[in-house]
């Protein structure tokens, strides 16, 4: 639950559409969240390492660029400082991905200082690429609509063999998102900007590369 927020009879409420951009790449589920500016995903730069203050953040967030699980990143977005209310956002088929032109819609709230918004997933087809979207306002008046662009980053967390063994979507199952096992292994060690698909393990870049932005987000305030 939030903390040093307005209670909930006062939450306003926003719909949120999000869409794949991208001519070949899959996303994953995505969490959202709103929260006020005491809240921040993660920062570029070198990862946190083991008895780190944010490792348990970092680890959950590797989780999900690994293998699309979102349910960690939602359990630590939502019990983190400043946080109103984190969703995760999937699609009805199996596994659960955003196709590429594909959109797809939630209802989230906010109260009191939850003036923002941040939305993350996993591209699909990578071994651990992530769009990202930290911190937006969000709409101020009933009616009014917000619209922003996700640019894709590399977590850092594994090397970028692009291969069928280490590709979740491809069929992998070197990373377990219940055991933690084969995550943050072998990565660059860094959060950066994605460079792309280059073709050095299988997958296709004509199909699966792409130029940022990648995932395009639209909030409209309904309540």
């Amino acid at each position: 639950m939030p903390v040093a927020m307005a209670d909930g009879k006062h939450a306003r409420t926003y719909w949120v559409t999000v869409t794949n951009a991208m001519l070949g790449q899959p996303v994953a589920p995505s969490v959202i969240a709103t929260h006020s500016n005491a809240f921040n995903l993660f920062e570029l730069g070198p990862a946190p390492m083991v008895g780190d203050a944010r490792y348990d953040d970092y680890f959950a967030l590797a989780t999900m660029a690994e293998t699309g699980f979102p349910f960690l990143v939602q359990e630590q977005v939502a019990a983190s400082y400043g946080v109103w209310e984190a969703v995760v956002l999937a699609t009805d088929r199996m596994p659960p991905v955003l196709l590429p032109s594909e959109s797809n819609s939630v209802e989230i709230s906010a109260s009191g200082r939850a003036k923002y918004l941040t939305a993350v997933a996993m591209l699909g087809a990578t071994n651990d690429a992530i769009y990202a979207l930290r911190g937006i306002p969000l709409p101020r008046k009933i009616g009014e609509s917000v619209h922003a662009y996700a640019d894709a980053y590399d977590v850092g967390s594994e090397a970028n063999e692009e291969s069928d063994d280490t590709v979740g979507f491809l069929g992998a199952t070197d990373d377990n998102p219940m055991t933690g096992v084969g995550i943050n292994e072998d990565g660059e060690g860094f959060i950066h900007v994605h460079a792309g698909i280059h073709g050095v393990g299988g997958l296709d870049p004509a199909t699966y590369d792409w130029r940022n932005p990648v995932v395009g987000v639209t909030v409209v305030r309904v309540k």
